[in-house]
């Protein structure tokens, strides 16, 4: 059994469940490996444990790690950009397979052709084309570019042929080289694609929905479900797009702050990649928030003063501290308060780990309960009792089908993973949303081992129609979204609490909402992806459950299969020449055979 040191082991209780960068550090401070994870604090405590299954190399690092810092992210995609771009930068001991400066793979959209085609390419010299990336190894042309083909139906094709290919027979194509493609259909599938590739996939997925709606009310099923098939697909892509920086040098500086503590994380932005990062933690009585940011930047730089500062936190004396700046580097240096965009973005994830270095600075100065989450939640709703089980509920469907709701659990303001729970929705897919939760809060309360504190993905109404079920046993509060789906208040004994007053306590419940959204849309998609792959293909005797899935491997789809010739699924393994026909025969001829 490995025997951690106190900061070691301290560092992984408080670890998030997030995707992000962890970098490990040697007894004196240099970093010596910079890995990437879905799950920031399993990956991390994947090194700590059952060390006889490791490698030479890694028990070797193992035991040179003193401490271990990380940053927080939105995605893999961007956990895989950041790590490339500090490996770079750090050039870390144990990062050999890494060091070298391979090019990973961009999707290339060549936007001045006349039917512009969507290709996979590591060369980006192509000056009428716009590139968009890069991306991991594995979102290569297999994966990405054919659902991207799906959802949009762009030619694949180096030079157009004279006649429509397999291609369009598979959905995959609009076929730009058959006379009867519709040259405004096909423009606007391009800028469908180039909107989604730009960051706005949720823009256009809304707006997807929005037509389904429409098709589906007008009684247009075909269409309906067309618009139906989109979503789905885009959905399923859509996390691993992110916006990345066009800034060549640039510091991205944000800070939290809760009563005498205050943590500062700085993201260094240099030749347009991640460079490093920094974390600066401050306890000092009667910090004035006003002069928090401004003396920070002053005492911070002295020498390596980027071109930009990116802040988080609006500072006084901006101008006054850019005139600093320019007396000691002799160029002018801008101070840049973001409000949307890719900058924004940028800003908005500095804030989110200034956040957790705040609460892990507080728990390794002093064990005071005052100074957690939990107790800023306990005072802000006047709750007579610190919630420290918080049990948070969502539901999630798709047009009211496969509706389910999550339970996600949270002691002492973390995820606890062992005491979340799914539900699946019983009744027909007229149900509300707070139909759904009364069925749901019903069997939870059946079990007993209350917390202490009910949230639920709601606003008046649906908080009230919880607490006719739960009485008096468990404080409930709903907890409120803006227009944008943005966490915006809590409901709370018939009154609405505005977050935006308190920054870290709403950060705090914007995890919880978005943890127990995450939990429950995770499932309703795996529900059903699980009724598309219980297909027709069951129908077909002798194709059993190894056959199905080598068929959809292969062609993709059911639509595939059914496009397919006799001799093209007999290639596929397992498949044999009778089986083959049987198929085909299931497909093609009047009443299945």
């Amino acid at each position: 059994m490995t025997v951690l040191n106190e900061k070691i082991a301290y560092l992984l209780s408080t670890c998030p469940e997030k995707p992000g960068v962890y970098l490990m550090k040697d007894n004196k401070g240099n970093t010596i490996y910079v890995g990437k994870a879905v799950n920031l604090k399993n990956r991390v405590s994947s090194y700590f444990t059952n060390m006889s299954a490791h490698s030479y190399k890694t028990k070797k690092m193992v035991s040179n790690i003193e401490t271990f810092e990380y940053i927080v992210l939105d995605n893999e995609r961007q956990a895989f950009l950041t790590e490339s771009d500090l490996i770079k930068s750090l050039r870390p001991k144990y990062n050999i397979l890494m060091k070298d400066d391979k090019s990973y793979p961009y999707i290339k959209i060549t936007t001045q052709e006349q039917f512009p085609g969507i290709y996979v390419t590591r060369n980006r010299s192509d000056k009428n084309a716009k590139y968009f990336g890069p991306y991991p190894g594995r979102v290569s042309k297999k994966n990405t570019v054919t659902l991207l083909q799906s959802a949009f139906m762009l030619r694949s094709c180096k030079k157009m042929a004279k006649r429509p290919c397999i291609n369009y027979d598979m959905h995959l194509c609009l076929a730009p080289c058959s006379e009867d493609c519709d040259k405004n259909k096909y423009r606007e599938a391009v800028d469908a694609a180039l909107r989604f590739l730009s960051g706005n996939g949720r823009d256009l997925i809304d707006e997807y929905k929005s037509k389904m709606q429409a098709e589906s009310d007008n009684l247009n099923f075909e269409k309906a479900a067309y618009y139906r098939d989109r979503i789905n697909l885009l959905t399923t892509i859509s996390d691993n797009y992110i916006l990345d920086t066009d800034r060549n040098s640039a510091d991205i500086i944000a800070y939290a702050r809760m009563k005498d503590f205050v943590s500062f994380f700085i993201m260094n932005i240099r030749d347009g990649k991640v460079a490093d990062k920094k974390t600066v933690n401050i306890h000092q009585e009667r910090i004035e928030d006003t002069d928090i940011g401004y003396e920070f930047i002053r005492q911070y730089y002295d020498t390596n003063i980027p071109k930009e500062i990116v802040v988080y936190n609006e500072i006084m004396n901006r101008e006054d501290t850019e005139q600093w700046l320019f007396n000691n580097c002799g160029r002018k240096v801008s101070i840049t308060v973001p409000k949307k965009g890719k900058l924004k973005k940028l800003a908005d994830a500095a804030y989110e780990n200034a956040v957790v270095t705040l609460n892990l600075f507080m728990g390794q100065y002093k064990n005071s309960a005052g100074t957690s989450m939990v107790y800023s939640l306990a005072s802000f709703l006047g709750l007579e009792t610190v919630p420290d089980v918080i049990e948070a509920f969502d539901i999630s469907h798709l047009s009211g089908q496969d509706a389910v709701a999550s339970q996600a659990v949270f002691k002492e303001g973390v995820p606890y993973k062992s005491g979340y729970r799914r539900y699946i929705i019983k009744g027909d897919n007229t149900r509300s949303d707070t139909d759904s939760l009364r069925e749901v809060m019903e069997r939870r309360m059946k079990r007993g081992d209350y917390p202490d504190l009910f949230l639920i993905d709601g606003g008046f109404n649906q908080v009230a129609a919880v607490c006719d079920i739960v009485g008096d046993r468990v404080p409930v509060a709903g907890m409120v979204k803006d227009d944008k789906h943005k966490t915006r208040a809590l409901i709370y004994d018939a009154k609405e609490y505005d977050l935006q007053s308190d920054r870290n306590l709403f950060v705090f419940i914007s995890s919880i909402q978005n943890e127990a959204h995450r939990f429950a849309i995770e499932y309703n998609r795996k529900k059903r992806a699980k009724k598309v792959y219980e297909s027709e293909l069951d129908n077909i005797p002798g194709v059993g459950e190894n056959i199905k899935a080598a068929l959809l491997k292969h062609f993709g789809s059911v639509r595939a299969i059914k496009a397919a010739g006799e001799q093209q699924i007999a290639k596929v393994q397992g498949v044999g020449v009778k089986r083959a026909k049987a198929i085909y025969d299931y497909f093609h001829k009047p009443y299945g055979g």
